[in-house]
């Protein structure tokens, strides 16, 4: 079984390659923003039940360094019955200044998602269209870092910005973030050799002429989730060179983990339902080379032991696997600016491989967000 070795070769070569060239990307350079030059803002906000979430976002959102006179935030609500509306009602009451509008989604496909941003686009003045969602913290610059981006780059017409998990000492938190970092270099290696495959509608951002062109999520409704990746899919493909990713660490928005296995293994399910649905190649040979290598980290001990493969061969798939993941994460935790990410390392190096195979059989069951089943159509006559 020597062939075997080229499993975790290929593996080297594409997540490294990838690594590699996130690491070469230019980073957004900071400069002085006159306050008469901002650019104005639309920001869309899909909630459901998110009573306990929300205050830390609209916390965030009160120290915002942006002229609120040019920013407007849609909020749309997904049939919460949590009292989510009402805390949003009473922050609108409280902080006039901030124009804050509250929409309630209509439910014309299984995607509560794509409905609200398609409707909140409908109603949208501004050219410029950032997402985000519920559970997340966004940083005092976030506004004015995708201002210099559009300011620089005025024909961009999507760009996907940073996305990080909030650190914490537990061993599940860890394997989060580690595993959203890893992602994030992913997703910047693919922008950077133009051929991107994956976004995260926690903090992305496109015109409305743009989307309204590509009749916005038409043609793919019927999938539950991937308001990120098919929104990105059809600009690629309406025009490569104006996808951009945002890298700097001052725009990247803040989300949480989950609080135990199974939701996590829910949510990466759900994550892996969509990337399945997508057309990108690259996104399913990196999917495909993940879940074979994981396979093969797991099992390689008794293939040894089986004597079916050799103990330098042996060796060298252990090594590569580890050694790429490392890097990897060295890569995108220089991004990030995260100084205990060694933090449960080689435990998180052992117990991820069986997290892959968890959230590769989780993914062929049916998905479930917020305590809904999404399976089937739910629409109003």
């Amino acid at each position: 079984m020597e062939w075997i070795i080229v499993i975790p070769i290929i593996y080297l070569f594409l997540l490294l390659g990838l690594g590699l060239e996130a690491h070469s990307m230019r980073t957004l350079s900071w400069d002085y923003i006159d306050r008469e030059d901002q650019m104005s803002f639309a920001v869309i906000v899909n909630y459901r039940n998110e009573h306990l979430r929300l205050p830390t976002l609209l916390e965030s959102i009160k120290f915002l360094d942006y002229d609120f006179e040019k920013v407007d935030f849609y909020f749309m609500n997904d049939g919460s019955n949590d009292g989510s509306e009402s805390l949003l009602k009473e922050f609108k009451q409280s902080y006039p200044h901030i124009k804050i509008h509250l929409l309630d989604r209509v439910p014309l496909s299984v995607s509560a998602k794509k409905d609200g941003i398609q409707q909140a686009v409908e109603l949208i003045t501004s050219q410029f269209i950032i997402s985000t969602d519920a559970d997340c913290v966004l940083p005092s610059n976030w506004l004015k870092c995708y201002h210099l981006f559009y300011s620089r780059y005025p024909k961009a017409h999507f760009v996907s910005g940073p996305v990080s998990i909030q650190s914490s000492n537990s061993f599940l938190q860890t394997i989060q973030n580690h595993e959203m970092v890893a992602l994030q270099v992913m997703t910047m290696g693919a922008f950077q050799i133009k051929r991107p495959f994956m976004a995260n509608g926690a903090n992305m951002s496109f015109k409305k002429k743009a989307f309204e062109k590509v009749r916005g999520y038409e043609g793919n409704t019927h999938i539950s989730s991937g308001d990120d990746v098919f929104l990105l899919e059809k600009l690629w493909q309406l025009d490569s060179e104006h996808c951009h990713y945002l890298k700097n660490a001052a725009a990247s928005v803040t989300t949480f983990s989950k609080h135990n296995w199974k939701n996590m293994i829910a949510q990466r399910a759900r994550w892996a339902q969509k990337g399945s649905e997508t057309s990108s190649l690259l996104n399913k040979a990196i999917g495909f080379q993940v879940l074979v290598m994981s396979l093969l980290f797991l099992t390689a001990p008794v293939l040894f032991l089986s004597d079916l493969i050799t103990f330098p061969l042996f060796i060298g798939i252990l090594i590569i696997k580890v050694l790429t993941d490392v890097l990897v994460l060295f890569i995108g935790n220089q991004f990030f600016q995260q100084s205990k990410w060694t933090q449960y390392l080689l435990l998180q190096l052992l117990v991820y491989p069986v997290v892959v195979i968890g959230v590769a059989l989780a993914s062929l069951s049916k998905p479930q967000w917020s305590n809904r089943k999404i399976n089937q159509l739910e629409v109003q006559d």
